[in-house]
């Protein structure tokens, strides 16, 4: 199986991580496209919940070179060809004919469909739906259609927000190198249904959601206390 990455031009934590483990479970027969990052976030956020991707990590085709997987610049994402399975590690919008071409998986940090779009975490924690992530093929509908894999986080009373992004993130990146053993296996489809796309969170929210997620890791650390654990 001939296994690709796609993702940007610049140094990206996300494809370091993942070619990192790829390498580490003993894929050999790898390739990397990369393509111009054309978007360009228009606020930050307030509350942080993803590594910064561009911190302290060679580039991809530094990387590619150190483990011999194959890399290529494309300007079109349609320019990458060849490959049996695609991992999405950084993309923009992927013409709906190369998606429905090719064998394209992304690892979605939330649980879906309850949590699809963008700030998928925080919106899982304002709105009480389960936190986790799950990796499908690419289809029709946004973080939605044919699952591969669905992994729900239960909440630690001892972590902080950002340390459960982190897990988030680090599960993502896991999930997302063992779909390729799991390509096979039989999957369910879940359709996106009558549940929200969600946009960027609102600042007012993130302060909003961030006591939601204090007020529930509050009530675990009472139960922890009553049950004498």
């Amino acid at each position: 199986m001939r296994a690709a990455i796609l993702t940007y031009t610049i140094p990206h934590k996300k494809t370091y991580d993942a070619l990192c483990l790829l390498k580490t479970k003993g894929y050999e027969n790898v390739e990397v496209f990369s393509s111009p990052m054309t978007y360009k976030k228009k606020v930050r956020p307030l509350v942080a919940h993803r590594p910064d991707m561009g911190y302290l990590v060679p580039t991809t085709e530094e990387t590619c070179r150190m483990f011999d997987y194959g890399y290529s610049e494309v300007l079109d994402v349609r320019e990458a060809n060849g490959a049996d399975v695609y991992l999405v590690c950084g993309a923009g919008i992927i013409p709906q004919e190369f998606v429905d071409t090719h064998r394209i998986v992304n690892a979605h940090p939330g649980f879906i469909p309850f949590a699809r779009g963008l700030d998928a975490l925080k919106w899982a924690i304002l709105e009480g739906a389960p936190v986790g992530v799950t990796t499908h093929f690419l289809g029709s509908e946004v973080d939605a259609g044919e699952v591969i894999e669905r992994r729900e986080l239960e909440l630690r009373a001892e972590e902080s927000f950002f340390e459960l992004a982190m897990r988030v993130y680090r599960t993502e990146v896991s999930m997302l190198v063992g779909a390729l053993e799991r390509l096979n296996e039989p999957h369910e489809y879940v359709p996106a249904g009558d549940s929200v796309l969600h946009r960027r969170m609102p600042g007012e929210l993130e302060f909003e959601m961030l006591r939601e997620y204090e007020v529930a890791i509050s009530s675990l650390r009472e139960d922890r206390c009553s049950s004498g654990i």
